[in-house]
């Protein structure tokens, strides 16, 4: 057969099976046909090219697996044999050249055995493709070995933990949301690669291939070994469809094919909705379930894995906590007691110890929807334990995350429930109004975090001084709830929430206040950028309107919020600047003067000198040394601390050595301060704990900051050994020491690892680290979580040596023996999520040791 006539036949073929999908929209029969027609092509071009038998021809990947998509990758594996002569090699070539003539893109690799098993090791993704291989043709027995091999190199932990790690990113790369008006269908959270790291994850751990062998093996329940079903079906029946529509590879649902597609899945528009908002609704409802059996699954095989950290402790009534995991204390906890089911986000936003829900909880939470009725929603106890999740100090945006995620928000608020999933057909919006809302919100909390003060400064400083800010998360929720219903959405949702504030018996200044910033949401934005700000009439209008500095601060903030969250492209730092801008004119004229950027800033500093009493001189010498500093710093510090910083450092300020000062703390025994005055440089964070962990001194915080100028101010806060009474004794020899060592520019010694403590060995904390961009998506937050050790976090350090990254600022906390660390760094590799991916599991390596 001519290579002319094998393509021929396959076109026909492929054909053939479109006019059939389109017929039956039988997605499983599809597939396999279509994998199968791949290859019988692909054999009969391996004897027109007469390739060796000795080589086997190994489908890996969705090839692998007999799911070939239209327009997916031709995935192969040539594995060769140990003695492979050139001239098999050369055929082997010949044959690629060919296969690219079928009209689909060839992935290929030509690997020996032993490569093949390295590749795996080193590259999960490489290792994942080749679990599902398939022998098309050639050696059977050198396939068999290959099989064989790639199992025995497996270490499941590893693989979980990675592949873990991989879903996580993938999920920050689409913003944790599968509700954007585009969805990517293969790679958003919810969609085909949810489904596919659960596949992977329950072979690799030996539960099956299929969801029916899983569920035979007694890990997940016939209810959702069926739903499993649906949604893989009608993830694959659309794919389909999507590839055959646009004749590519295309896994986006952009706007140009919605409405032809809902057309081929028989949807029609009604009154009011488009067939294409009906089609996405329908994916929104698929990705959310996708997404709620991931996160009971992995949860449930992580459970069969980790050694029990000891018998569950009662929370309070209904539910227990084992190790740092919430569980219920009985299957039918919700059926008891229906306001459990607030409590469980409640209890973990009052318990940041607690990472993460059993699958038992989760399964219940899944199961929860017909408890959840009217009379639920209505019930003053529930409304109340909202309004307390709403008031939280921290973990308020993940418990709402959660709520939505789970269908408790739409159930509690009805209101709330008609805009999950709505489409936004505009050309700003990137999120359905829901996920818009969430992340407004998400903006919002993290002004309440010093670790983030360096995306926007002033934010942070006014969400901290704003008395009762949890107004603002509820206004956020609400302020685009009237969106669908005809009519100005503002005016809509400031009557909407003006009865939940009713509801839930708020104050009248409150409830005021609130409405206010869902009626008047708008107005800053299209006052900074639709009117001229330069004009005295525009500002004092707008300050009338607004009528005091607590609304002008709420608005700010809020507008902020919803730009940011509107799309990732449409925030800029031209309408930043319109909007600060307008905030300070009007601020002005409410308060009868200019309000600053540094209003904290600037109060701490004035304090600050009052208590320092410098000569004139001097105090021009310390302002200029902190203006090199952002408000970080000063959120950071107390003015007491600050002076002292002041005092120690005035003397060395145009000094070309580093200095280091130390102090005992008060009210702490054993414990000091230690203060470092240097140059910036790569090592310099790492060379200092390694240092600090030499001399037997354990940190509980590190507070460091980088100066415009390229010198940092670094403290420490340290406890001695115990054991030594010396140290204290001894602190100015320890001054010197350090401040000699960091000069020498000695090269970095390896950290000590120090043994756990025996309460840690007994009830040792899970290791976890989160990567996640800030908004200008250049520097990133790294958050740690493990069991305290002595060179822990040297250890980190040398990791981030190691990868070559610019460590910002650091947040330490250690509580008991539990550390909680957040690390900003930047480097250029750090857009890659291959090298995020490395990073998180080296640091993990390091925690785990």
């Amino acid at each position: 057969m001519q290579i002319s006539e094998i393509i021929n036949n396959f076109k026909k073929t492929r054909q053939q099976l479109a006019n059939d999908f389109a017929e039956t929209n039988d997605a499983d029969k599809y597939l396999l046909e279509h994998s199968r027609a791949a290859d019988e092509a692909v054999r009969e071009i391996l004897k027109l090219k007469e390739l060796s038998s000795r080589i086997s021809v190994v489908a890996i990947g969705g090839f692998g697996r007999e799911q070939l998509f239209p327009y997916s990758d031709l995935d192969l594996l040539f594995l060769l044999p140990d003695d492979v002569l050139d001239s098999e090699l050369n055929s082997v070539g010949a044959v690629i050249g060919e296969l690219w003539s079928l009209g689909l893109t060839v992935g290929y690799s030509v690997r020996k055995l032993d490569e093949c098993i390295e590749q795996a090791r080193l590259d999960i993704t490489a290792q994942t493709a080749m679990l599902e291989s398939r022998l098309i043709a050639g050696d059977s027995e050198l396939f068999k070995r290959y099989t064989s091999e790639l199992e025995k190199s497996l270490d499941f932990k590893s693989f979980y933990r990675a592949k873990f790690i991989e879903q996580e990113h993938r999920h920050l790369k689409y913003h944790e949301s599968s509700y954007t008006l585009e969805p990517n269908i293969k790679e958003s959270p919810g969609g085909l690669r949810d489904l596919n790291i659960l596949i992977w994850v329950l072979r690799a751990a030996k539960f099956g291939a299929t969801f029916d062998e899983v569920h035979r093996s007694g890990l997940i329940t016939r209810r959702e070994c069926d739903l499993l079903e649906m949604v893989r079906v009608n993830l694959y029946r659309l794919r389909i469809h999507m590839h055959l529509l646009t004749s590519r590879h295309e896994d986006r649902l952009v706007f140009e094919i919605q409405e032809p597609l809902a057309k081929k899945l028989g949807l029609s528009g009604v009154p009011g909705r488009r067939a294409s908002e009906i089609l996405m609704q329908r994916f929104y409802v698929n990705a959310k379930t996708t997404g709620q059996l991931n996160s009971i699954i992995l949860q449930a095989v992580k459970e069969r894995f980790v050694t029990d950290s000891g018998p569950p402790l009662d929370l309070i009534d209904g539910f227990t906590v084992r190790g740092e995991v919430l569980d219920i204390a009985s299957d039918n906890a919700f059926e008891e007691s229906r306001t459990r089911i607030l409590q469980a986000f409640m209890i973990q936003e009052r318990h940041p110890e607690i990472a993460r829900k059993s699958s038992r909880l989760y399964r219940a939470l899944f199961g929860a929807h017909m408890l959840m009725d009217e009379s639920w929603s209505e019930d003053p106890k529930n409304l109340q334990a909202f309004l307390k999740i709403i008031q939280g100090r921290r973990g308020v945006w993940h418990a709402l995350n959660e709520m939505n995620h789970w269908g408790v928000l739409g159930r509690l608020l009805p209101d709330f429930k008609k805009i999950v999933g709505q489409m936004q057909h505009d050309l700003f919006h990137a999120y359905t109004v829901d996920q818009h809302t969430l992340l407004a919100i998400r903006y919002l909390r993290n002004f309440t975090h010093s670790e983030n003060a360096h995306e926007l400064p002033m934010c942070t400083e006014l969400m901290v001084s704003l008395k009762d800010n949890w107004r603002l998360v509820l206004a956020l929720l609400y302020h685009d709830i009237g969106k669908g219903r005809g009519g100005d959405h503002s005016k809509i949702g400031a009557e909407i929430v003006r009865d939940l504030c009713r509801r839930l018996n708020l104050k009248s200044d409150d409830a005021e206040y609130i409405e206010f910033m869902v009626r008047e949401h708008l107005t800053m934005s299209q006052v900074a950028q639709k009117q001229d700000i330069s004009d005295p009439e525009v500002v004092e209008a707008f300050a009338r309107k607004v009528g005091n500095l607590d609304r002008l601060v709420g608005l700010y903030l809020i507008t902020v919020c919803d730009i940011r969250a509107t799309s990732h492209k449409i925030w800029n730092a031209w309408k930043a600047q319109l909007l600060q801008d307008l905030f300070l004119s009007t601020a002005k004229i409410l308060k009868g003067r200019k309000m600053t950027r540094g209003m904290l800033v600037a109060r701490r500093r004035q304090d600050a000198l009052a208590l320092c009493k410098f000569s004139a001189q001097d105090t021009e010498r310390i302002n200029a040394f902190w203006d090199n500093f952002d408000v970080a710093y000063f959120m950071k510090h107390s003015v007491r601390n600050i002076v002292w910083h002041a005092k120690t450092l005035l003397p060395h300020l145009e000094s070309e050595h580093s200095f280091v000062a130390a102090r005992p703390l008060r009210g702490l025994e054993h414990a000091h301060e230690i203060l470092v005055f240097t140059k910036d440089r790569p090592e310099l964070f790492a060379q200092i704990v390694s240092a600090l962990q030499r001399t037997n001194l354990s940190v509980l915080e590190a507070r460091i900051h980088t100066g415009k100028d390229g010198r940092v101010v670094d403290s420490f806060i340290v406890t001695d050994d115990e054991s030594d009474p010396t140290f204290g004794a001894t602190l100015k020899e320890f001054e010197v020491k350090l401040a000699r060592l960091i000069d020498s520019g000695e090269k970095l010694q390896p950290p000590v690892q120090g043994r756990l403590s025996r309460q840690s060995r007994q009830f040792p904390i899970t290791p976890s680290v989160t990567l996640r961009p800030d908004a200008s998506e250049r520097i990133y937050l790294l958050s740690v979580v493990a069991t305290d050790r002595l060179g822990l976090l040297a250890s980190v350090a040398t990791v981030f040596v190691r990868f070559k990254l610019n460590l910002l600022t650091a947040r330490i906390a250690t509580l008991g023996e539990r550390v909680e660390d957040i690390f900003l760094i930047e480097s250029p590799r750090l857009q890659d999520p291959a090298f995020c991916g490395e990073l998180e599991t080296a640091i993990l390596e390091v925690l785990e040791v």
